[in-house]
């Protein structure tokens, strides 16, 4: 989704000028106004429009980036520097870029009023929902730097699991589209050119011969038609992939894929349990912690229900009541979670079940890297072969022939 930037004026009398996402500058006024506020401005800050209007993007922040700033932040504010001092010596040491500009930004909103959690909020397509919880929960027990470093220790737990997915996809993917290339280059330019000369010399082609030429012939034939088709439809998902209802429906889907259903669903239970654990151990509300940890869900099916779960418990039902209601946490994980809820360490609990589900999500990836490779290289045999022994059967019928 696109990022806009808006500037308000809350019914307090403040002015107010943060980014938000959204599809639109319509749905995003109509739900400004609905929050009681006076709008003065919204604007496209990112995306495809924003080129034209604002003639060049800079570019985004990295993530190893992030970390850096919230490590160096928090050493110095640990250190005994104020806020904005600490600020102000990163901001010096560090290079123009983007970063740097938001922290000049954010450095001026404190300077002129504004709590910290405050001022990092106002650049949420930057600092997500949690690192501004994170920030609110060091403001209320008076210790920034420890919510800062348990933020920096959650950040590095997500993303060594992310990696671990990527680095475990990367081959089988290369495989995949290497063999895909080669196959095409075989049916294309190979297999005419090789028969070709059975053609000219007037052999009778046995029926599998005759089979590979017809498809070749045909992707050959139909090429082009074939790469605008498959255009199409990648430009017809990606569009259909714009409707949160589409969206869903896939998601949805994607869990219920044999196996990786499975991976999928267990990495999705452990990135929520450990934001959900991060969040309440900072004193949030569990109803606002289950609404800030949806927005870390990739999963749009998932994140709704999570929002179901958060109504639930409003209206007064338990939160591994509500979680089983959805029909999509695992019955262990709703055992465990309502063990922590009646005896009061559900932060604690939640800990342990983000732990035991990055641990079957590494054994599930080692499993799937150790299987899914020995078995595209069979299938990729299998059809080479099959092309081979196709090409060379008129040999072999000709030197039968002779004998």
């Amino acid at each position: 989704m696109p990022v806009y930037r808006y500037k308000i004026s809350t019914p307090a009398g403040r002015i107010v000028e943060k980014s938000i996402t959204g599809s639109n500058k319509t749905s995003i006024k109509e739900y400004l106004e609905h929050e009681g506020n006076f709008v003065l401005d919204i604007r496209k800050e990112y995306g495809f429009g924003a080129f034209f209007e604002k003639g060049k993007r800079k570019g985004r922040i990295k993530f190893k980036d992030l970390i850096v700033f919230n490590q160096e932040f928090s050493v110095l504010i640990k250190a005994g520097l104020p806020i904005i001092q600490a600020l102000n010596a990163i901001i010096k040491k560090g290079e123009e870029d983007e970063l740097s500009d938001v922290l000049i930004s954010i450095r001026n909103d404190i300077s002129g009023g504004a709590s910290l959690s405050e001022a990092f909020g106002n650049y949420s397509h930057i600092f997500s929902n949690l690192y501004v919880a994170s920030l609110q929960s060091g403001e209320k027990s008076g210790n920034i730097p420890l919510a800062l470093t348990g933020y920096i220790d959650y950040m590095k737990k997500i993303s060594q699991i992310r990696q671990k997915i990527i680095s475990a996809s990367v081959y089988p993917v290369i495989l995949t589209v290497v063999s895909l290339f080669s196959l095409i280059f075989l049916m294309i330019y190979v297999v005419p050119s090789f028969t070709s000369t059975y053609f000219e010399a007037g052999t009778e082609l046995p029926g599998l011969t005759l089979f590979l030429v017809g498809i070749s012939n045909y992707i050959k034939s139909k090429f082009i038609y074939i790469l605008v088709l498959l255009a199409a439809a990648v430009t017809a998902l990606k569009y259909s992939m714009r409707s949160d209802s589409f969206r869903a429906y896939i998601d949805r889907i994607k869990l219920k894929i044999p196996f990786i259903g499975d991976l999928y669903s267990n990495y999705s239970i452990s990135k929520l349990s450990r934001t959900l654990s991060t969040i309440l151990r900072g004193g949030t509300p569990l109803v606002e912690s289950i609404r800030i940890s949806s927005g870390v869900m990739d999963n749009i099916f998932l994140k709704e229900s999570l929002m179901g779960v958060a109504g639930s418990i409003e209206k007064g039902a338990g939160f591994a009541e509500s979680l089983s209601n959805t029909g999509v946490f695992p019955v262990l994980s709703l055992k465990m979670i309502e063990s922590g809820e009646s005896g009061g360490a559900l932060e604690q609990v939640l800990e342990e079940v983000a732990d035991f589900y990055e641990s079957d999500v590494d054994t599930r990836i080692s499993v799937l890297t150790s299987s899914i490779e020995p078995a595209l290289m069979v299938i990729m045999g299998l059809l080479i072969g099959f092309i081979v022994l196709a090409m060379y059967m008129p040999i072999f019928q000709m030197a039968g022939t002779v004998t």
